[in-house]
């Protein structure tokens, strides 16, 4: 799969909610169905962290397939989320850089770590 791939959803598949227990991603039945790939799926998740219009749902689905802990509020794993009152949902797309760097420092730490480096 590449990331021009249509089977790649772009960060409209991720949904967000606030919950009292922080913020919750709502996948879309195709970022669930590609959940399902797992490990065979993170090259292509990595690549996609870089794009603009894929890295929300590529940081969501490395963080549910990985497995690893993550805090849920004030950040949702690292990814600031601004959830306005008219229920707009803004994320700024040059965090995706840090989150990138985040991804590739947690895969090149051996043993792997169960949460993302800082």
């Amino acid at each position: 799969m590449t990331i021009t791939d249509p089977m790649l959803p772009d960060n409209s598949a991720i949904r967000w909610d606030a919950t009292r227990f922080g913020l919750l991603p709502l996948l879309s039945e195709t970022a669930e169905e590609l959940e399902q790939a797992g490990e065979a799926l993170i090259p292509t998740l990595l690549d996609a962290l870089l794009e603009p219009q894929h890295f929300v749902v590529a940081h969501v689905l490395l963080t549910r397939i990985t497995g690893i802990r993550y805090e849920t509020f004030p950040t949702w794993n690292g990814l600031s989320i601004e959830l306005r009152a008219d229920g707009e949902v803004h994320i700024d797309a040059e965090q995706r850089h840090e989150l990138y760097r985040r991804w590739q420092s947690y895969f090149q730490t051996k043993p792997e770590t169960n949460r993302l480096p800082p």
